[in-house]
C-alpha cells in the first residue's frame, strides 16, 4: 500500500479526466457523480489509516465516494451556470483590451495577479483563547460558534483587500470600460448556461478534464523521473497541453453528440 500510495490520487486523477473529456457533457450527472465518486474514494483510501475507528479502509472509501457523489450530482447544475458566467466575466475584459488596443495586455494581467497574490494584509487578530475550563456543552458550542465566526471575518477581510488592492493594479482610465465588459460578459455567460446547456456542460467538463489529465500525469512523472529530466517541460508547455486537450475534448464531444442526433433522427 505504501509503494502504490503516491499514484492513487493521479491515477484517479487521469481517469476522471478522460471520463470529462469524453462524456461530460452528454453524461453531466452520472459523469461528475462517477468522477467525484473516485476522487472521494481515493481521498478516504488515504485517510483510512490516519483514522482511529475499527472499520475497513475500503469500506471507509466507499462511504467517502458515495457522500462525494452524491453532493456533486446535486451541485452539478449551478456549479455549472456559475463556473460559466464566471469565465465570461473574466475573459470580457481581456477580450475588450485587446480589442481597444489599450496597451500591453500581459503586463496589465500579470500586475493584477501579483496583486491579488500578494502575501497578506495584517488584520485585526483574533482573540486568544480563554483558559478556564469549559463545562457545559453550550459553553462549547458558544466557543466554537465564535471560533468560527472570526475565522470566516478574517477570511473576507482578506479577501476584501486582496480585491482592492487588485482592482488599484487596473489602471484608472479603462477601470469604467472593463467593469461592464466584464458584466455584460457575466450576463452572455449565464445565458449561455440557461439556453445552451449542453455546450456548457461541455465547456466546463473539457477544461475541467484537460486540467486532472495534465496534473495526474505531471505527478506520476515527478514520482517517476528526476527534475532534470522534466526540466524541458516549461509552465508553457503545460499551459498550452492544457488547452489543447481541452478544445480537442470539446471538439469530440461535440462531434459525439452530433451523430447521436444525426443517428435518432435517421432511426425516427
Amino acid at each position: 500500500m505504501e509503494q502504490i500510495a503516491p499514484f492513487i490520487v493521479p491515477a484517479i486523477c487521469i481517469v476522471v479526466g478522460i471520463i470529462l473529456l469524453l462524456a461530460g457533457g452528454r453524461l453531466l450527472k452520472s459523469a461528475i457523480g462517477l468522477s467525484c465518486g473516485l476522487l472521494g474514494a481515493g481521498i478516504g483510501l488515504l485517510l483510512a489509516p490516519s483514522l482511529s475507528v475499527g472499520i475497513s479502509p475500503l469500506i471507509i472509501a466507499l462511504i467517502f465516494g458515495i457522500v462525494t457523489a452524491i453532493l456533486a450530482v446535486y451541485l452539478a447544475k449551478f456549479a455549472i451556470l456559475l463556473i460559466v458566467g464566471i469565465s465570461f466575466a473574466i475573459v470580457s475584459p481581456i477580450v475588450t483590451w485587446h480589442v481597444a488596443n489599450l496597451g500591453d495586455g500581459e503586463k496589465m494581467i500579470q500586475g493584477v495577479v501579483e496583486a491579488a497574490t500578494a502575501p497578506e494584509l495584517s488584520t485585526e487578530p483574533t482573540s486568544t483563547s480563554n483558559p478556564t475550563q469549559l463545562s457545559t456543552t453550550e459553553d462549547v458550542l458558544i466557543r466554537t460558534l465564535k471560533m468560527v465566526t472570526q475565522d470566516v471575518r478574517g477570511a473576507i477581510g482578506i479577501g476584501m483587500q486582496k480585491a482592492n488592492a487588485a482592482w488599484n493594479a487596473i489602471p484608472t482610465g479603462p477601470r469604467l470600460m472593463l467593469v461592464g465588459s466584464a458584466l455584460v460578459g457575466l450576463l452572455i455567460g449565464l445565458l449561455v448556461a440557461t439556453f445552451m446547456p449542453y455546450l456548457s456542460s461541455a465547456l466546463v467538463t473539457s477544461a475541467a478534464g484537460s486540467f486532472l489529465l495534465v496534473e495526474g500525469i505531471r505527478t506520476i512523472a515527478a514520482t517517476i523521473w528526476t527534475p532534470y529530466q522534466l526540466s524541458s517541460i516549461t509552465p508553457s508547455v503545460v499551459v498550452w497541453a492544457t488547452v489543447g486537450i481541452a478544445i480537442a475534448g470539446l471538439g469530440l464531444q461535440l462531434t459525439f453528440s452530433r451523430k447521436r442526433k444525426t443517428a435518432l433522427q435517421q432511426a425516427g
